[in-house]
Formats: C-alpha cells, sequence, structure tokens
C-alpha cells in the first residue's frame, strides 16, 4: 500500500468518525438527526410526577391494599405512557397544599380535581379541561327542610377548605357556619351519621352520586350549583409541560384511552 493511499484511507475513516459522532450529538440534543421528540423537563428525570390529595374517591384515593387509584390516578398514568414518561403519583392529604407543592417544584403537575379559575390561574398554569362539573348540595336523606339553597342561612354546610365549594357555601351562609373539612368523604360521612354535626355538604356531583351508590343515606338539593371546568395545575410559565400534557390529552381522547377510563369510573364521558 502507498503512503499516498494510507493517507486518503485515514482522512476518509476521520470523516466517517465525525458524521458518526455529529448523528450521535444530534440525537442527544434533540436535534434533526434525532429520531425521537425530545422529552418534557420535569422535576424528576423520566418521571411524570403528578399529586392529589388522595382524599377524594372515585378520582383520587387508596384502596383496601394501600395502592394509590381512581380516575385521576389512571389519568395522569394514561397522559405519562403517552409522554414517554414514568407515572409517579402523589398523594398530599391536602387539597390545600397542591398549589404550593407545584410551585416549590415538589410536583410536576396537580392533577387533583382542581377547577380552572382565574385567581387561580394568577398562580399556576392549568392544561386544558380534563373533565367537567360543579357542586351539588346534600343533606341527609330523611331532611325534608332543606329544599333549595334558600333553606341553607344558618345552617351548618360541610366543604373541602381552599375549593371552589367553599366559595359556593358562603353566598348562602355565614363564615360562622361553614364547616371546613380536607376530604368531601369525610364531610359527607358527617352528613349521613346524622349526629348534628351538618345540615347539608357541598360537594361534586360526581362524588356525591357514587356514595349513593354504595348506600350512603345523603340525597342532593337541585341541580349543579355550577359548571366547572378541571385542568392539571403546573408552575406557571412552563408553557413545554402545559403543551405537552395538553397534546397527550388530546392523544388519550383521541385513542380511546379516555372513555375507558372513565366509563370505568363514572358509567359515561364526563368530558363531555
Amino acid at each position: 500500500m502507498t503512503k499516498r493511499l494510507m493517507i486518503m484511507l485515514a482522512m476518509g475513516l476521520v470523516l466517517l468518525l465525525g458524521a458518526c459522532g455529529s448523528k450521535e450529538e444530534a440525537k442527544e440534543t434533540g436535534g434533526e438527526a434525532s429520531d425521537k421528540e425530545p422529552t418534557v423537563e420535569t422535576i424528576e428525570e423520566g418521571k411524570f410526577t403528578f399529586g392529589f390529595s388522595g382524599l377524594y374517591k372515585p378520582f383520587n384515593f387508596e384502596d383496601i391494599d394501600g395502592n394509590l387509584t381512581g380516575f385521576e390516578v389512571e389519568l395522569g398514568e394514561a397522559l405519562a405512557k403517552e409522554m414517554g414518561l414514568e407515572p409517579n403519583p402523589v398523594a398530599t392529604q391536602d387539597f390545600g397544599a397542591l398549589i404550593e407543592e407545584v410551585n416549590s417544584g415538589r410536583l410536576d403537575a396537580i392533577m387533583g380535581s382542581m377547577t380552572i379559575t382565574e385567581e387561580r390561574s394568577e398562580a399556576i398554569d392549568f392544561s386544558d379541561p380534563y373533565y367537567r362539573s360543579g357542586g351539588v348540595v346534600y343533606v341527609h336523606e330523611s331532611n325534608n327542610d332543606i329544599k333549595s339553597t334558600d333553606d341553607l342561612k344558618g345552617k351548618t354546610v360541610g366543604v373541602i377548605a381552599s375549593s371552589t365549594h367553599e366559595e359556593s357555601a358562603l353566598k348562602f351562609i355565614t363564615e360562622d357556619t361553614l364547616a371546613t373539612y380536607n376530604s368531601d368523604i369525610i364531610a359527607l360521612q358527617d352528613l349521613a351519621a346524622g349526629k348534628g354535626r351538618l345540615d347539608a355538604a357541598i360537594v361534586d356531583k360526581f362524588v356525591g352520586h357514587l356514595q349513593i351508590e354504595d348506600g350512603m343515606k345523603i340525597k342532593p338539593v337541585g341541580d349543579r350549583l355550577n359548571n366547572e371546568e378541571i385542568g392539571a395545575g403546573v408552575k406557571k410559565g412552563n408553557q413545554q409541560l402545559v403543551d405537552e400534557i395538553n397534546r397527550a390529552l388530546a392523544a388519550v381522547v383521541e385513542n380511546g384511552t379516555y372513555d375507558k377510563i372513565s366509563e370505568k369510573w363514572f358509567g359515561e364521558n364526563i368530558l363531555e
């Protein structure tokens, strides 16, 4: 082999290695040579950490084996899969602390039945709605005195603290007769016990309906007090994550995964 030929072969090898290196670098940085879209940045690499109180059956709660489950848990898992991330559901036991949890970087997103409101939108950013609902007044099944919201005046009404249901209740009663809870279920249990702790409770219509199906001695009074849209809440300014959640949500709605999860827990599509 001549010296000139050896030099030409060496130069060709250098160019080949340089091309391979550029392609690998492009893959690592999400460049054009990558076959995959870059994954969204999360607080723990490769995981989608989403939080809720864990006290809100059937949306998020612990089953008899201590496993987190519910509509929002399964939906969060489906969204994580669509985003190429490992689902990491977290129960905080406190609905009122969820905004602080996401803004302090302990959660990527709130998926805890948080209604989208103007006030909350000043503190966090929201995804598109992933279900629609509203608060309903419930009373003990033997109570025939409360027939409408007009009859709530002077009555003790239970709600989740820092919820939109608390705001609704204060339109009809004063803070002196407002009883706050960490969980709708506990409020409804107090109401159903019939021991005079509560005269009524305002909770999400789906939550109350499920408790009645399970045999709880309560009944609804009137229609929904309001129409609410519930979205995933993320740290203010994290538009990349909002966009990615919206993309994943649209995908699971389109491919039928959302329908399956919603039908399992509610017997209907609760986004429509």
